[in-house]
């Protein structure tokens, strides 16, 4: 999401800010307070976020950070709803510091880290990395680690030219010539404050240029020249007051009393110590105070003022014993947590993990627990879980954890994303809702008049909860009455409080899905008798009409079979009519003339020339005769060869050539009424050990089924028989013609029982069906179709040798 434009009149106020924050600092940041109002009034984020950032660094710079904490904390959270990692990554460098300023260096190293984490993954952002390091720098100078803080302000250095700012680059060499002081570098640190000071003077930096001169002050106070460090300090605290850099001129006063203390003046360092005293109790710089009332205890024992130096003393014991109990909380709670007198929060989260009500699947009892051991965990005001519908458009509270009372109570209205679009827009997201100041959150703030102010929640995390994958809920920790900054611990232990609730969630499901599964087992075993019994006739019934129709279905091939022989008998009664009508003649001639001879024989009237014409009569009609004769025989042995294996499936050796020849005679009648010609190339001596009547059944369809479907827009068609040798078992066998081919559709069910395209056109729609099962089952081999519409249709057959032993029929 993209920010709208700063508004003009807003912009200028940003231009002025700017250019006035180093020399007239109370100025800015008056400035920036009227800003921020009126940027949260017109919900201008942009302008809101940089204003509070400029305010930070200007409070920070009058030790009054602390008061700008919450205001920053605001602004970061309107830069996260808008993904603005640049933004985010500034505002919590100056939180950081905010932290670092009252010594709590955990959550101060957190936000630094973080800061170094944002502006590496974006690599932008220079300078705010180098603030980071600086600043990390700084949390280890103050754990006493010097040389790590060189390090680390030498890192930040070494990129000041990437994006350079005069003002950043001072801060920089300061931090170093500080540690280099410490760590016995006098020389280096001497350089580099003396090239920071040049850079502040230059461009009117007058609070670091005042703290430039407080360092190399230092110097030459270990070095014994008081003289030279007071003519430094009395600059710095000119340039100090110039800009109201109250921290600065508490700690140069300090300075300029140790200076004159070692000119052994020291009334005069006593009297400087207790203006620096006024100007740090003013501010609350408990620090400095501390440091300033051991000083002034010194110099008034110096000058035998028993009584003040007392009196000193015990002031500066008794601001070391308020910085101490002002941290005795924090402190009390850690060694609590080490010696085992209260539970840490990881503690907590283990034994929040491990309840058994997590994993029992009880929903309720889960969500209580989760609900009162989170409230503990993460210290705040409620704890609540909320239940999205199937819809997605309704959020309801299911548990409420109220830590004051310690009671669960009574659940708030629900909430709709047709009245709160922005936060239900924010739960599709999935990511964790921080919202610091929820009011003014740019995804929470629809909830103030509604929910946040009737229950007084100023601040809150909401943590989106999933489950099987899908967002089904949110968990939420509630602050109430004051504005809570969650911390990355908080937001951490927030998360795994989550996680533990997700698991809760499954156990829940995985229980209801256990219990369905349950139920059902016990309706299937109430239904299983019954059902069993049903699946039992049910099973009788469909044999029983498997069998009336297997039986009608042998039937209707042995008709189909019957009726193929019945075709073959009239085409070979139709064959036998001609040899056996020209034999007929001839003897009817011969008979003629036979009787004609007698005749004549007997009249005694017979001439020579007419017995030898009739001799010779006799012999052209018995010559034709015993041929036409022959021709019959040799029809009527095919033809009962052809029947017999047809009407059977007997198995014996048989000539594949010899077999194929029988069918192409037997099927001449149907042939000859055409200009249609089988071809075939099959050689001599292939010996088959099969049952030839189911082979010639399967030739004679094929090429019956050709003559009826092929060949009805062709002529002359030609059907070709082809042989293969694929191995000394298997044989194949090629049928083609060149007719109409067929559609892929009809391809699919072209083997299928009673299909046919010519319905009441003589067929029967069993001929492929047969062909299929005969060649698929008796013969033991495989077909396969091919056919390219208006090209081809083959049908290739693969078969052994040798016919597996089955008692198969030929269905």
């Amino acid at each position: 999401m993209d920010y709208a434009p700063i508004p003009a009149a807003m912009a200028s106020v940003l231009a002025q800010i700017e250019a006035i924050r180093h020399e007239q600092p109370t100025q800015a940041r008056t400035l920036c307070e009227e800003l921020i109002v009126s940027a949260r009034e017109l919900r201008e984020p942009l302008a809101q976020i940089i204003a509070t950032e400029i305010y930070g660094q200007l409070m920070d710079h009058e030790g009054r950070i602390l008061e700008a904490r919450d205001l920053l904390f605001e602004a970061t959270q309107q830069a996260m709803s808008f993904h603005d990692t640049s933004h985010e990554a500034r505002l919590l460098e100056t939180i950081a510091r905010s932290y670092y300023s009252c010594g709590d260096y955990r959550p101060a190293l957190q936000y630094w880290a973080r800061c170094v984490e944002l502006t590496e993954n974006a690599n932008t952002e220079a300078k705010t990395w180098m603030l980071a390091k600086v600043g990390l720098g700084q949390i280890y100078d103050a754990l006493g680690d010097p040389q790590s803080a060189v390090t680390l302000h030498q890192a930040a250095a070494e990129r000041i030219n990437e994006d350079y700012d005069a003002y950043l680059d001072a801060k920089i060499l300061i931090n170093l010539g500080v540690n280099l002081i410490k760590c016995l570098r006098a020389a280096d640190a001497r350089e580099v404050l003396t090239k920071a000071l040049n850079i502040c003077l230059e461009h009117h930096y007058n609070d670091y240029a005042a703290e430039a001169l407080l360092r190399l002050a230092e110097i030459n106070l270990n070095q014994q020249a008081a003289q030279a460090a007071l003519a430094q300090l009395e600059q710095a605290l000119e340039l100090a007051r110039v800009v109201r850099y109250r921290w600065g001129e508490a700690n140069i006063l300090g300075a300029m009393a140790d200076a004159h203390a070692q000119n052994g003046e020291w009334q005069k360092a006593l009297d400087l110590a207790h203006i620096g005293q006024d100007i740090a109790q003013e501010n609350g710089f408990l620090h400095i105070l501390a440091r300033l009332y051991l000083a002034a205890a010194r110099y008034a024992e110096s000058v035998y003022n028993a009584p003040l130096a007392l009196a000193e003393l015990k002031a500066g014991y008794e601001c070391q014993q308020k910085i101490l109990s002002n941290a005795a909380p924090e402190q009390k709670q850690e060694l609590e947590q080490k010696t085992g007198l209260r539970p840490s929060q990881h503690k907590l989260l283990i034994d929040l993990s491990n309840q058994p009500e997590i994993e029992r699947g009880r929903l309720d009892d889960a969500l209580n627990a989760i609900t009162r051991e989170g409230s503990l965990i993460i210290s705040c005001s409620r704890v609540s879980f909320w239940q999205l519908d199937e819809s997605k458009q309704k959020l309801s509270c299911l548990k409420l954890f109220d830590t004051a009372s310690g009671e669960y109570i009574a659940a708030p209205p629900p909430l709709s994303s047709q009245n709160y679009p922005g936060f239900f827009n924010w739960l599709q997201q999935a990511n964790p809702l921080i919202a610091h100041d929820a009011v003014h959150h740019f995804q929470a703030w629809e909830l103030s008049e509604d929910y946040l102010k009737p229950n007084k929640i100023v601040s809150f995390m909401a943590f989106p909860i999933r489950s099987s994958g899908f967002i089904n809920g949110v968990l939420m920790f509630d602050q109430q009455f004051a504005q809570r900054n969650w911390t990355p611990d908080d937001v951490q232990h927030g998360s795994q409080i989550g996680d533990i609730t997700t698991r809760a969630i499954a156990n829940n499901e995985r229980r209801a899905f256990q219990h369905e599964i349950h139920m059902l087992n016990a309706k299937l075993q109430e239904n299983n008798d019954d059902l069993e019994e049903r699946v039992e006739h049910r099973t009788r019934e469909l044999a029983r009409r498997n069998q009336e129709l297997q039986v009608a279905m042998e039937k209707l091939v042995q008709s189909e079979k019957l009726a193929a022989l019945g075709s073959l008998v009239a085409g070979i009664a139709h064959e036998l009519n001609t040899p056996l009508g020209a034999a007929l003649t001839s003897a009817s001639v011969l008979s003629g003339n036979s009787q004609d001879l007698q005749n004549k024989l007997e009249a005694n009237s017979l001439k020579k020339t007419e017995l030898l014409d009739f001799i010779q009569i006799a012999m052209s009609a018995s010559g034709l005769i015993e041929r036409n004769l022959h021709r019959a025989s040799d029809l009527v042995g095919h033809f009962k060869q052809v029947a017999v294996d047809t009407a059977s499936s007997r198995r014996r050796e048989f000539d594949l050539a010899e077999t194929i020849n029988e069918v192409v005679v037997m099927l001449q009648p149907q042939l000859k009424v055409t200009q249609h010609r089988v071809e075939h190339q099959i050689p001599p001596k292939i010996l088959l050990d099969s049952y030839p009547g189911p082979l010639e059944q399967v030739l004679s369809n094929l090429i019956l089924n050709s003559l009826l479907h092929a060949f009805e827009h062709i002529e002359a068609g030609r059907m070709q028989l082809r042989y293969e040798a694929i191995d000394e078992r298997m044989i194949r066998i090629i049928y083609e013609d060149n007719g109409a081919g067929m559609s892929a559709e009809v391809q699919k069910h072209v083997f299928d029982p009673f299909f046919t395209t010519k319905l009441g056109k003589g067929g029967s729609g069993l001929g492929l069906y047969i062909v299929y099962n005969l060649v698929n089952g008796v013969l033991g081999g495989d077909l396969k179709l091919e056919s390219v519409p208006n090209q081809y249709t083959r049908f290739i057959i693969t078969i052994p040798k040798i016919a597996p032993i089955n008692e198969m029929t030929m269905l």
